[in-house]
């Protein structure tokens, strides 16, 4: 549709970052045109590899949501294993209250912990009416920190006790996390200028339509696809053009039958 996909060599929207770099926070990326849910997932990648996952873990997961009022459960699907996906006042419940070092031991599973908590607080600043410059210049720093601990390294000598576990790798930072850090901040500036914030804008009706299309298009479920040959987004575009002509024609929705008596000429 114009743009490339976020696993393409130039993912961004807003710039010409290159994958292999979005991890980098020390480099400055302008917003220009361009050329060119992350942490459950990290989180459950690593708990399902556990060979107790399955009798031991999964139930223990689905409870700790249940503590916090949140409907989850993990399913199989074929070979592999997939979880109700969150919408919005969820997500928000999960990263402040789910209890990752429950399921992550030692000082590794508090770390991580910690990292959903900052995301928390860096998403509610997103909500502020009002940002100062001095608060939207921390917001910079503050998100950039945190995508540098994401991928943290392990520390110190392997074995010993003043061994720092590693979080993440560089390969796990996200196309999403990188416009978080390296563009966010300055749409932040450039809505301050004419008076606006981007708590005035909401993803709500696009996140609708697409979940309308994934079960419109893959019967409830983003895996798999069609058996005609063509894209997704064609069929999308197709279906969306036909729904826009009976709209505009006055096309009816249904249809009555009725018997016609065919002596009757004004029938």
């Amino acid at each position: 549709m114009g743009t490339n996909a976020p696993n393409s060599k130039y993912f961004c929207l807003y710039c010409n970052c290159k994958a292999s770099l979005r991890w980098d926070m020390n480099k400055i990326w302008n917003n220009t045109e361009n050329t060119r849910y992350v942490l459950m997932e990290c989180l459950f990648a690593d708990l399902i590899k556990k060979k107790e996952f399955q009798k031991q873990i999964k139930p223990a997961v689905e409870l700790a949501f249940k503590n916090i009022k949140v409907h989850f459960k993990f399913f199989q699907s074929g070979k592999n294993w997939n979880w109700t996906s969150l919408m919005g006042p969820d997500k928000k419940k999960t990263l402040k209250e789910f209890p990752v070092s429950q399921f992550i031991p030692d000082i590794r599973g508090e770390d991580i912990e910690k990292l959903w908590r900052e995301f928390y607080r860096l998403y509610t600043i997103l909500h502020k009416e009002y940002l100062s410059d001095q608060e939207i210049d921390q917001f910079e720093i503050d998100t950039q920190n945190w995508i540098c601990t994401f991928y943290r390294p392990t520390q110190g000598h392997m074995n010993s006790g003043t061994q720092i576990s590693g979080l993440y790798r560089k390969d796990d930072v996200t196309p999403y996390m990188h416009v978080f850090a390296k563009h966010v901040p300055q749409f932040m500036r450039q809505l301050k200028e004419i008076g606006l914030s981007l708590r005035t804008f909401s993803t709500s009706s696009i996140e609708k339509k697409n979940h309308n299309h994934v079960c419109l298009f893959f019967g409830g479920t983003t895996m798999g696809g069609g058996t005609d040959g063509k894209s997704v987004v064609y069929n999308i575009m197709s279906f969306e053009n036909r729904q826009l002509f009976y709209l505009i024609n006055n096309t009816p929705k249904k249809i009555i039958a009725r018997n016609i008596d065919v002596n009757n000429k004004e029938s």
